[in-house]
Parts: C-alpha cells; structure tokens; sequence
C-alpha cells in the first residue's frame, strides 16, 4: 500500500502541468459562396475567383475556428471551400462540420476548424426562422486529453439574422435572438459560448442586441469584448469598428456605400470573459481584419490602406462585401489535470477520450471501496449505471456501442454517496 501511495502521489504532482495553447477565432461574411442569384452571378461573384480570394485571407489570418455565413446551402459548395480555400498549399489540418439547414434556406451558417487543436462534438439548431442559428461543440484537443480524460469546449454560435432596417425586420431579428438564447438556456449548461455572424444590428439599442447583453438569465448573457455600443449606422464615430462594405459602389451583388456599418460581432459568454472555464479572451485581440480606421463611406482599397498586405487587401475587397472578424482565446492545459475532487477522496480516474464503442476505465484508488459508475446525456437522464469493487489499479471495460455519438457525463460514486469523480466524455 505504501508503494502504491508513493507512485500516486508521484502521478498527482506530474500531473499538475500549466501551459497555455493561444487559437484563433474568424467569422465572415462569404458573400453567396456557392450561390448563385439573379443579382451574384458567376460573372459578379465567381467561384473560383472567390476560392483565390479566400485562400489568401484563410494563409493571412490562419484561423483555428472560422465561423462562415452566406456559405451556399449545397454540399459541394462546403467541400470545394474546403479543399480549395482552407486545405491549400500544403495545409491539410482543416475539417468541416455537417451542415444545419432546418429552415430550408439557400445560404447557411457553417463551421470550419483545425482538427489538430479541435474536434466536433455535436451541431444544433436553436431556432430555424429565416435561416438556422447553429450551436457548433468543439472539444478541445488538450495535449494531456489522450492520457487524462476531460477538456474544455468551445461553443461556437453561428448566425445570419434577418437584414434591413425596417421595423419589422428588428422585430424578426429580435424573435431570432430570443428563441435561440431559450434554447440555449433550457438544453445546455453555462459554458465558454462564443455568438458570432452576420447580425444585421444597426444600433445597440435595437431589441435583438439587448436580449443578447442583457438576457433574463444573466449567466447566459454575452459581452462584446471590445465594449462600444452606440449607433454604428453611419457614424463616423465608429469608423474603426465597421465591417460592412468594403465597396463604395456597388458591382450588382455587393453592396456599395463603404464602410458604414457594424454588422459583424464576435461576442462572449461570462466563462470566456473571465476565464472561470479554462479558457479566457485575450485583450485586444479583436480586429475587423481590413479597416484601418480612415476609409468611412469609401471602399478599402481607396488611397492608403496599409492595415494588410496589398494582395490581402486586393482579396477582401473583391471577395464579399464584409470584412472578416477575429479574436483570439487562450486555453489553458491545466484541463486535464488532477482533480479537486479526486486529491480530496484519494482516487484517479482515467480513460482515452473520445472513445468509439468500448470505454476503458483505470482506476487507481488508495483505499479499497465500492464504486458506481455513472453515465449520463446532457438532459440528465442515465443511460449506464454498474456497481464495482476497487482495489488498488483496477481496469474497467464498458460498452457502448449502442449509445448515440455525442457528448455525455461519466460520475463516480463513492460509498459514502458521494461524488468522487466527474469528466466529459465524448463518443465520436
């Protein structure tokens, strides 16, 4: 027993690791990638010029996340983006989500991510009016997750609300915004949530901004992390922070009038905000990629814009209408580490995550105890539930291979009823 106290104790103090993984997160406006209208043709708005365009921008800004809106509904159109706009020139760690098209609309929101740091856990519609609004799980691919068990997620809501100004579209945005936020707030945990698009907001005041800042249940509520409300339609107060156009005139598909609006955001949850999850904003991170902060009402390659590269900013100006937005995150290795709750009731618990069908427990534990392991969804409803006797090292097989893939809670309970164990557990 000693000797087995010794080489836990041993485990617990490599196991305490700190390091930090910086990503980077982009959401943009494509433009009708992949679809064509009767004013975005392939004269106007060609493809194969577009995956140029944004081939150039992706090896600029080399985003880990990249949220995209007025992505083309069909499926080619997210493979050929892939292969030809992000999987180029020798990068090849880029992967795509399933689509969400429950609304049934022509253009969508999507997903792209870097499968050497991230993998999908799970897409979800929290609300279909006009188009989707899609929840997107990634885990994160802690460096210690193959030989510890749990990680952190980063949630990435993506949305193109309703656009135009009139009343009745604010009102239609605003029903947007609501029922995704109730969703949300009824079927997932507090989490590090990132909500990101096209919002077609003009001011701050309007009812589909407040709902999201200043949401019923405040620990759903997002934060804009650079802290500038105001009436963003053109005001040249705000010149720094508009993304929407990059034309002063208009070429029948993109809109003309220059940089005169803040359509664009990346917003946070609490958790981001302040780091309670693992994984925090970094200050001063997000930049509308392109604005220079002198080219109000004009087209961002007039005169002088030396923000980006020439050919980058060549490729934003021809490629879409929008600038790209990025932020960046840190996310802290200490994730996987040791427990709180496992030093306090001297037992470990590990297993390879995510799993197929089979789930492989090794628990070490240093006093000789009856277990239950426990498995449930995210509803809180118990899909596996086993008594075991432990004992020193003890291995534990469980299949699985009847359970949906997703995202489940794995507990183990001590014999004083007592939670001793807790992880995410992912079946891919």
């Amino acid at each position: 027993m000693q000797k087995l106290v010794i080489t836990l104790l041993a485990i617990l103090i490599g196991l305490n690791l700190s390091a930090q993984d910086r990503v980077k997160v982009m959401v943009y406006n494509l433009l009708n990638y992949g679809n064509v209208t009767s004013y975005c043709t392939q004269s106007n708005n060609n493809m194969s010029a577009k995956n140029d365009y944004n081939a150039i921008i992706a090896d600029y800004i080399k985003p880990d996340i990249l949220g995209v809106v007025e992505m083309g509904a069909a499926d080619f159109a997210h493979q050929r983006f892939l292969d030809s706009s992000l999987n180029v020139n020798g990068v090849s760690h880029y992967a795509k989500s399933q689509k969400m098209n429950t609304a049934g609309s022509d253009i969508i929101s999507l997903l792209y991510y870097n499968e050497e740091k991230f993998g999908l856990a799970g897409v979800v519609s929290l609300q279909n009016q006009v188009r989707d609004i899609v929840l997107f799980r990634l885990y994160y691919k802690s460096p210690n997750l193959a030989i510890m068990a749990d990680t952190a997620f980063v949630n990435c809501i993506v949305a193109h609300l309703k656009s135009s100004s009139s009343s009745a579209n604010q009102t239609v945005r605003n029903q947007q915004v609501t029922s995704a936020m109730n969703y949300l707030s009824q079927h997932f945990p507090t989490d590090n949530y990132l909500f990101m698009g096209d919002f077609n907001i003009y001011k701050s005041s309007e009812a589909a901004y407040q709902t999201m800042t200043n949401y019923s249940n405040s620990a759903y509520q997002f934060y804009d992390p650079i802290n500038t409300p105001g009436n963003w339609n053109n005001n040249s107060s705000f010149a720094a922070v508009h993304t929407q156009s990059t034309h002063s005139n208009s070429n029948g598909c993109a809109a003309g009038g220059g940089l005169d609006d803040r359509f664009d955001f990346i917003m946070i949850s609490d958790a981001i905000k302040t780091g309670s999850k693992h994984i925090s904003y970094v200050s001063n991170s997000y930049v509308a990629i392109g604005n220079d902060g002198n080219h109000f009402n004009k087209s961002i390659n007039y005169g002088t814009n030396n923000s980006v590269p020439a050919n980058v900013l060549d490729a934003l100006y021809h490629n879409s209408d929008h600038l790209p937005l990025i932020l960046e995150l840190d996310l802290d290795n200490t994730i996987a580490g040791i427990s709180d709750i496992e030093k306090a009731n001297n037992i470990r618990v590990r297993f390879e995550n995510p799993i197929n069908d089979k789930l492989k427990l090794q628990i070490n534990s240093l006093v000789s105890q009856d277990i239950n392991i426990q498995i449930y969804d995210l509803q809180g409803r118990s899909i596996y539930s086993q008594q075991q006797y432990i004992s020193g090292s003890t291995n534990v097989n469980i299949d699985l291979s009847t359970v949906a893939k997703g995202l489940y809670i794995i507990q183990v309970i001590g014999e004083n009823n007592e939670r001793v164990y807790s992880a995410k557990l992912i079946k891919k």
